[in-house]
């Protein structure tokens, strides 16, 4: 008796599609929405963290804190304003999706899966929904987490992270479709 297996179980995920360029194509913002925040039969794979944006004036000009020297231009690390960015700021929750990747073969290979054994924690890169507004002078906090990935309270931020190239990917006629921020894990600052 021959084995019978069924390649689409019950409540197998099905591809979203976009009926308006006429079936087949799948919708790349969709999917990135169901992975991340879970979806059909999806299980939600995304995390939270903070996005430590830098308050800007009329002008997009950034905010000085009060805390830095007219003379060297440089704030103080123990202020209990902007925390020692120099900058006064807003964070605000947002989830995502991050991993480590490794920098062998330059930007090019940054994205690809690496080999077990070769993964040198030089680079994180952080995925982020198509209409996610991050700039090179904010930050991403990744905060502790309980072992249901809840954030524990109080708050505790674990590490601070510095974008070192933002990436919108684009597709469907050149709209983005998810935003890649990768950074320097040696550039971390890990309060702790």
């Amino acid at each position: 008796m021959a084995f019978k297996r069924d390649l689409y179980p019950a409540g197998a995920k099905t591809v979203s599609v976009r009926s308006t360029y006429g079936g087949g194509e799948i919708d790349l913002r969709q999917e990135f929405d169901d992975l991340i925040y879970g979806g059909g039969n999806s299980i939600p794979h995304g995390r939270p963290f903070l996005t430590r944006r830098m308050r800007r004036d009329a002008d997009n000009n950034l905010l000085k804190c009060a805390c830095v020297d007219p003379a060297t231009r440089e704030p103080d690390v123990s202020c209990v304003y902007c925390l020692g960015e120099g900058y006064y700021w807003d964070e605000t929750w947002i989830t995502g999706y991050a991993t480590y990747v490794g920098a062998d073969g330059g930007l090019s290979n940054r994205a690809r899966f690496l080999r077990p054994g070769i993964v040198r924690a030089d680079t994180k890169v952080f995925y982020f929904r198509y209409d996610t507004v991050l700039t090179y002078y904010d930050k991403i906090v990744e905060v502790r987490l309980d072992t249901e990935g809840d954030p524990v309270v109080p708050y505790n931020r674990e590490a601070i992270y510095k974008p070192q190239t933002i990436i919108n990917y684009r597709s469907d006629r050149g709209r983005t479709e998810y935003i890649a921020v990768f950074c320097q894990e040696n550039d971390a600052i890990r309060p702790d």
